[in-house]
């Protein structure tokens, strides 16, 4: 798939670093004051919703193969009550089951309303990789 020219206009001024993948999507890593650093996508695929035209951006938090227990999936679920900003999703990816944090925006959305939203969403990924894991390895 062709990545899409506005997700890349949006970028090119911006502070982050990224690349686009084999599927046309962006990949971006994140790197935070504590050390700490986030891989995030930017799809280039679009969805519609009537009139709206939208894209999806997302990070992964934690993955599992064997699933997530009653407790993670309570935490997951509080913390999507409490964000501004996009949810907590399970996806299956291969053998694991991955916590996704995801967030919708218009596919026309300016180079500040992207950037604001591929920070939530990294940071919040993040911040529930560090409580999950401990760990910095997504």
């Amino acid at each position: 798939m062709r990545s899409d020219d506005r997700v890349e206009a949006a970028l090119e001024n911006s502070e982050f670093a990224w690349e686009i993948d084999a599927d046309g999507d962006f990949r971006l890593l994140l790197e935070f004051d504590d050390d700490r650093s986030q891989v995030l996508f930017v799809n280039s695929h679009t969805n519609q919703l009537g009139d709206m035209e939208v894209r999806e951006v997302w990070a992964v938090a934690t993955a599992s193969e064997v699933g997530f227990n009653a407790e993670t999936m309570e935490q997951l679920l509080r913390q999507s009550a409490k964000v501004k900003l996009g949810g907590w999703s399970i996806q299956e990816m291969g053998d694991q089951q991955l916590a996704i944090f995801r967030a919708q925006v218009s596919a026309n959305a300016a180079a500040d309303a992207l950037n604001t939203t591929i920070i939530a969403v990294a940071t919040t990924a993040d911040e529930m990789e560090k409580e999950l894991l401990g760990t910095d390895e997504f």
